[in-house]
C-alpha cells in the first residue's frame, strides 16, 4: 500500500493487517512497512534434493534444427539441472519426444538459500561423446522453498508426477515448448541416509525374456463325453500372441489322469505398458463334429514372476550369471498349489504346482465346484540365456521331455496300422471292463439256455 505525499517526494509505503477496518484507516495509522526475513521466520534445515525427470512430450521441433543425409529432421536432447552454482546433465536422447528416466541429486541443500532449481532442455551437437554446440529449447523453474515449507506437501508419503511446461522467454516468450515429467522429492539430511534414492533408470529399460510353461498333467476332470472327455489344455499370454495349445488326450476318464509333458513358449519383453502378464488356461472337450467345450478354466497373474526375473537379471552380460526364475510349490492341505519336481529326459528338474481348475457355469468354490486340477511348470527367464540354454516346442530336445504314459490313443490304420491295432485292442478291453456286469449276464443266459437246448434235444433223441 502507498501514500504519496505532496510535492515530489516519492511514495511512501505502510503495512495493512488485518485487524484494519479498512485500506484508508490503514494508510492513516501510516505504520511503516516492514519487510520480513525469511531467516528469522524458519529454522535452517540441510536437505537432499531428489528430482526424477522421466520424460518430455510435445516438444515444439527447434534447436538446432538440423538435418541428416535424408532431409529428416533430428535432435540430440538432453537434461541439465542447475542450483545455485551445482550443474548436472542427462544422457541424450536422439528422439523428439525424449526419455530419461534420470535422477538429479542435490545433496547439503540448505534452505532457507538458494532455492531457484531450474531444469533445461537443450539440444546439443555431439563431437567425439561431447557436447560442443547446444540450444535451449524449454525450461522449467521451481521453487524448493515453496515446497519445503509447505507442510502438506511434506506430509505427503508419495510426491506426485507434475507436468511442467517448458518455456524460451528468449526465443518463443510465453508459449510452451513442450512439457516435461518429473517428481520432485526432498528429505532432511537424516533421513536421507537411511531412505536410498529410487532406481528410476530401470523403468526406461525393457528386457527381452522366454516364458516356458510345461503342461505335465490333468487330474478328475469333468467328464463331457458320457463318463471321459478328450482332454487338452489351452494357454494364452493375454495380449502377447495367439493362444497355444496341447495335443490331445483321448478318452481321460474321470478318476484317471490326463498326460501331457507338452512345452509351450512365448517371447516377450519386460515391462510393456498395458500388459498385465496374465495367463489364461483353459482345459477343453475335444470333438471331431461338434464345437469344443471348455471344461474348467482359471488365469493366472505372473507380473511378479517377470518383476522378479527383470530385477534379478539388470545388468548382467552373460548368460551364465543369468539366473531363472520358477513358479515354486506351495503347500496346500487341498490339493490346489500343491507341488513338487518333476525331472526331464536329460535329467533337468522341474518345479511344478497343482490348480484346481473351475468353471463359470459350475461355481466358484474351490471344494464343491472344481472341475479339474491342472499341474504345470512355469520358467521365466532372459533370452540371451534362454539361447544359451535352448528349450524344444512340444516335446521336442534340447531339453527334451519323456513321451507321456498314455493308453493306446487313435491313430491312422494305414500310416500307424501297430498304434491302430494297440488301441482296438485295448478299446475292446476297456468295452468288456465297462460292460463287465452286462456280459457276464448274458454269457451265464447264453449258457442255461444252451444247457437247457442240449437237455431238451438229448431227451427228444431218445426214445
Amino acid at each position: 500500500m502507498s501514500k504519496l505525499s505532496e510535492g515530489t517526494k516519492p511514495a511512501t509505503f505502510f503495512e495493512v493487517l488485518a485487524r484494519d477496518p479498512d485500506v484508508q484507516k490503514a494508510i492513516t495509522v501510516a505504520r511503516p512497512y516492514r519487510l520480513y526475513n525469511i531467516y528469522d521466520l524458519y529454522e535452517t534445515t540441510v536437505v537432499e534434493v531428489r528430482l526424477y525427470c522421466l520424460k518430455a512430450v510435445q516438444v515444439t521441433p527447434g534447436g538446432l534444427r538440423r538435418v541428416n543425409s535424408e532431409g529428416a529432421p533430428y535432435w540430440t536432447h538432453y537434461l541439465q539441472a542447475k542450483l545455485g552454482n551445482e550443474i548436472q546433465e542427462s544422457d541424450v536422447d536422439e528422439r523428439l519426444n525424449p526419455t530419461f528416466f534420470k535422477t538429479f541429486l542435490f545433496k547439503s541443500v540448505a534452505l532457507p538459500g538458494p532455492s531457484q532449481l531450474h531444469v533445461s532442455l537443450f539440444d546439443g551437437q555431439l563431437h567425439d561423446g561431447s557436447v560442443v554446440d547446444n540450444a535451449l529449447v524449454g525450461e522449467t523453474t521451481i521453487d524448493l522453498e515453496d515446497r519445503w515449507f509447505c507442510p502438506e506437501w511434506r506430509d505427503l508419503i508419495h510426491k506426485p508426477r507434475e507436468v511442467r511446461d517448458l518455456f524460451n522467454e528468449k526465443a518463443q516468450p510465453g508459449l510452451s515448448q513442450g512439457k516435461l515429467w518429473l517428481v520432485l522429492d526432498m528429505l532432511d539430511e537424516v533421513r536421507a541416509a537411511d531412505q536410498l534414492p529410487m532406481d528410476i533408470g530401470v523403468l526406461g529399460k525393457t528386457l527381452a525374456m522366454e516364458m516356458r510353461l510345461i503342461v505335465w498333467d490333468t487330474l478328475d476332470t469333468a467328464p463331457k463325453d458320457g463318463y471321459t472327455s478328450d482332454v487338452y489344455v489351452r494357454a494364452e499370454l493375454l495380449g502377447l500372441g495367439e493362444p497355444k495349445q496341447t495335443d490331445v488326450h483321448y478318452g481321460v476318464k474321470i478318476k484317471a489322469r490326463g498326460m501331457f509333458n507338452y512345452r509351450l513358449k512365448w517371447r516377450c519383453k519386460f515391462p510393456l505398458d498395458g500388459i498385465e502378464y496374465l495367463l489364461r488356461l483353459g482345459i477343453w472337450d475335444d470333438n471331431l463334429v461338434s464345437t469344443h467345450q471348455c471344461i474348467a478354466e482359471g488365469v493366472l497373474p505372473l507380473r511378479s514372476l517377470f518383476q522378479e526375473c527383470f530385477e534379478k537379471n539388470q545388468g548382467k552380460t552373460s548368460p551364465d550369471e543369468m539366473e531363472v526364475v520358477s513358479l515354486g510349490p506351495i503347500s496346500d492341505p487341498d490339493g490346489a498349489g500343491s507341488g513338487g519336481t518333476e525331472t526331464g529326459e536329460d535329467k533337468l528338474k522341474y518345479p511344478y504346482r497343482w490348480f484346481t481348475m473351475l468353471h463359470p457355469s459350475v461355481g466358484f468354490d474351490p471344494r464343491r465346484n472344481a472341475q479339474a486340477k491342472l499341474k504345470i511348470s512355469i520358467q521365466i527367464q532372459p533370452r540371451a540365456r534362454a539361447r544359451a540354454n535352448p528349450a524344444g516346442s512340444k516335446r521336442n530336445g534340447p531339453a527334451k521331455l519323456a513321451e507321456p504314459n498314455r493308453p493306446p490313443q487313435p491313430a491312422n490304420p494305414i500310416m500307424e496300422s501297430e498304434k491302430c491295432k494297440a488301441y482296438i485292442v485295448y478299446s475292446c478291453k476297456e468295452c468288456l471292463v465297462r460292460c463287465k456286469w452286462p456280459c457276464c449276464c448274458l454269457l451265464f443266459i447264453l449258457i442255461i439256455a444252451a444247457i437247457i437246448a442240449a437237455v431238451v434235444g438229448v431227451k427228444m433223441a431218445l426214445p
